[in-house]
């Protein structure tokens, strides 16, 4: 009886161990990289900021620290802006990780930043790690830019706080190190709305690149259910890519109403991209690492391969940073 048990328990144990791995690899398939296209052999190293401001996700009053990832071609002496990237809600250090890569094959250092809090996963320097906040999650549940734009106000304006502040800390600290330097900001969804946030604040950001996000910092307040936009001119580049989860959506969704605008400007300084048969996972690395992950995220599988989409992010991403270095 003890022994019929024992083997009982045995298979159990190995049904489970193989029930768990097979749902690992379905969701995490194997997954072979992007290759580079540039000359220069790259690297990554991790480090870590910290700011002297409170954490507004900790519970102990503790000072925000930021891990950041900085991948940088071995051996180069061009003189480039370096790019700061930010991730989406509850995205990781490797949002974009193919463009990272890409980049810094062509010269270009990234500064890849992790927000505590609103990322997936976060590693701190004494090898702690958190991942998104309860709070986050349910402001983000509790969001409806349609129905409650007061809220969503209120919200858009907590995050990018939060956003800014981080990667002015960034960029401070990179400055206080490496002395004067011109930035990219870049980001995809919510990081995509910091990005353009940096390109009003900072003097030193020559232009920014957004996957798919709203001009959150241009909303300055809510009348009459509407919302009130600084719809003044950026006077510098930007990219600003859309899949279809979005593009149809510019000009009926309160809060991409400068998205709109923008893109129905004649000025050289927006270029407007829509990538066809996407959706919004399609533009981040998600899409390649876990395609079903990103298929439920995005209600449905995308019709072009991962592989293909990222590979034309990067092109056009890489085109236009050396567009916009040679009109500088």
């Amino acid at each position: 009886m003890k022994r019929r048990k024992g083997k009982r328990l045995v298979i159990a144990i190995v049904v489970i161990a193989v029930l768990a791995i097979a749902i690992r690899i379905i969701l995490f398939p194997p997954i072979k990289e992007i290759p580079v296209t540039g000359r220069y052999q790259i690297l990554s190293e991790d480090y870590w900021v910290t700011d002297d401001k409170t954490d507004p996700y900790s519970k102990d009053g503790s000072e925000r620290q930021l891990w950041v990832r900085k991948w940088y071609p071995v051996d180069c002496n061009e003189s480039n802006p370096v790019i700061v990237a930010s991730h989406g809600s509850c995205g990781t250090i490797d949002n974009n990780v193919s463009l990272y890569r890409e980049l810094a094959s062509h010269g270009y250092i990234v500064l890849a930043v992790a927000h505590p809090g609103q990322a997936a996963g976060v590693k701190y320097e004494n090898g702690r790690k958190s991942g998104p906040s309860g709070e986050f999650m349910k402001e983000m549940s509790a969001l409806n830019p349609e129905e409650d734009p007061h809220k969503a106000y209120e919200l858009f304006n907590k995050w990018m706080e939060i956003r800014t502040d981080d990667l002015n800390a960034v960029m401070d600290d990179w400055v206080s190190r490496e002395g004067e330097t011109r930035f990219i900001t870049e980001g995809h969804s919510l990081g995509g709305s910091a990005a353009y946030a940096m390109a009003r604040i900072r003097t030193d950001v020559i232009g920014c690149i957004a996957l798919e996000s709203p001009f959150m910092y241009d909303i300055k307040g809510v009348e009459s259910g509407e919302f009130i936009f600084d719809d003044s001119d950026y006077n510098v580049p930007l990219l600003n890519i859309y899949s279809d989860a979005s593009y149809p959506h510019l000009r009926e969704w309160k809060q991409y109403r400068n998205n709109a605008r923008f893109l129905d400007s004649d000025k050289d300084l927006y270029t407007n991209i829509h990538y066809e048969n996407v959706g919004h996972m399609g533009l981040c690395d998600l899409s390649l690492a876990s395609p079903v992950l990103a298929a439920i995220l995005d209600k449905g599988f995308q019709k072009v391969s991962a592989r293909e989409q990222l590979v034309r992010i990067n092109e056009d991403c890489l085109k236009w940073i050396k567009k916009t270095i040679e009109n500088e």
